[in-house]
């Protein structure tokens, strides 16, 4: 089977020329129609039915619609946006509307939002819904990047109570669909109020609250503190509590769940390049190195590629690293990757990884010839 079907490298260039590839859904992590039980067991934000209680994590620049649908696949209950400018929606401008618009996107689906004015929140909450692109609209109150917190947005809201109540309200005003809310520890060690803040949300009356255990001041380094988490769950009663950071296996479901009596589980760093990770926490079986994973690698990049176009290569950049983590020359491989644009050598970088193999030389669809065309 040709890597890339029968298309020359040029033509990754053209969005349109590849749409039809995404006809084919990778049969590698297609999830099973089986009802979950015990931690892992289906729940409901507002009345939107969750399949399971694992959720992908909102987390700009690396989940994107291909990778949203990839994780997908491999069992995530629900997924959720790269956070969306509020005001760049309402001025319609095309890149924040892809962020949260991509044809094969699984449902559920939430579309987070962010911002600082409540009445263009709840406009671009109202935006979002009349293009029937999501089951929840999602508040981001947590994000720590200096660019987002210096507006007002973001994780700045955990210093501003009532403005924060405000926005909630405003966008529950505007929309018919759940509205959540996502949220850290609090604004610096010292300062941790989270416990506060959820009382808040539970008060504006939304649908889910999902708390990153780590503060602004920490961003996305150091342990996520887990202990701060504790009782959040019983607090939030029938409003379902979502507990974030550092989830990478099993026994972490049942150790947060123990903590914090949370009813959903936000899976976020640790599904970069191992999107399986859905699969392996719903106990299910993953693909096995070599071929298996290779088809996952290989279907990532494609529909990357398809959706970004030309960027895809520069996007698919964080991912193809991931991947890569455990390759035996892994510093020099990502010097050598670092401003690699051509597909069809990350595609032959991924396929010596997983297989131990370059193309093969009778392969009509070698790099030579890709490059050729």
């Amino acid at each position: 089977m040709p890597e890339f079907g029968n298309f020359p490298a040029s033509a990754f260039a053209s969005r349109s020329v590849l749409t039809h590839e995404l006809d084919t859904e990778p049969e590698v992590g297609r999830r099973p129609i089986v009802p979950e039980t015990g931690l892992t067991r289906g729940f409901k934000i507002g009345g939107v039915e969750i399949p399971n209680s694992l959720i992908l994590a909102p987390m700009a620049g690396v989940a994107d619609g291909p990778f949203r649908r990839i994780c997908g696949s491999f069992g995530a209950g629900l997924t959720v946006s790269e956070l969306a400018n509020a005001r760049a929606l309402l001025l319609g401008l095309q890149p924040t509307i892809d962020l949260a618009r991509f044809l094969g996107q699984p449902r559920p689906f939430a579309v987070q939002i962010f911002g600082f004015e409540p009445d263009i929140m709840g406009r671009a909450a109202a935006l979002v819904e009349s293009m029937g692109l999501c089951d929840i609209i999602d508040i981001n109150m947590g994000c720590p990047v200096s660019k987002v917190v210096k507006t007002g947005a973001g994780a700045a809201l955990m210093n501003d109570s009532r403005l924060a109540g405000q926005i909630i309200d405003a966008v529950k005003r505007a929309v018919s669909l759940p509205v959540t809310v996502k949220f850290r520890l609090g604004w610096t060690q010292n300062t941790i109020n989270a416990r506060e803040f959820t009382k808040m949300a539970l008060d504006h009356g939304v649908a889910a609250i999902a708390v990153h255990a780590r503060t602004k001041e920490a961003g996305y380094t150091g342990r996520a503190q887990w202990e701060q988490l504790a009782g959040l769950g019983n607090l939030c009663g029938s409003v379902p509590f979502i507990a974030n950071g550092d989830i990478a296996k099993p026994t972490d479901i049942e150790d947060l769940y123990k903590i914090s009596g949370c009813r959903g589980y936000m899976v976020g760093r640790h599904a970069i390049g191992r999107p399986w990770i859905f699969s392996e926490l719903l106990g299910r079986p993953v693909p096995a190195f070599g071929m298996e994973r290779y088809e996952v690698f290989r279907n990532h990049l494609r529909e990357t590629i398809v959706e970004h176009g030309s960027k895809g290569v520069g996007l698919f950049r964080v991912h193809l690293f991931a991947y890569l983590r455990n390759h035996p020359g892994v510093s020099a491989m990502r010097y050598r990757m670092c401003n690699e644009r051509d597909p069809v050598v990350v595609l032959q970088t991924g396929r010596e990884f997983f297989l131990g193999a370059p193309f093969p030389d009778d392969d009509v669809y070698s790099i030579e010839t890709l490059k050729e065309n």
